[in-house]
């Protein structure tokens, strides 16, 4: 799923009505500047029953977590 910069709200409400049971894994891309720190997997997990993680390379994604795409990628 992706996002612009003023995305949190939304990417919030979809996780925050997800069961921790869903058997899928689901990616966020949210468009940020490059050189721009984010915050935004911190942000996640506290709305969610569900582990939210930023992706790192040749990352595996498992069922029943979520990954958000760094700015740098």
């Amino acid at each position: 799923m992706g996002a612009s910069a003023g995305g949190l709200a939304a990417f919030s409400e979809l996780l925050y009505h997800l069961s921790g049971d869903t058997g899928k894994a689901f990616v966020l891309v949210q468009h940020l500047d490059p050189g721009q720190t984010s915050l935004l997997s911190e942000l996640l997990a506290r709305t969610t029953q569900i582990p939210v993680h930023t992706a790192a390379d040749e990352e595996v994604a498992a069922a029943n977590h979520a990954y958000v795409i760094p700015p740098n990628i």
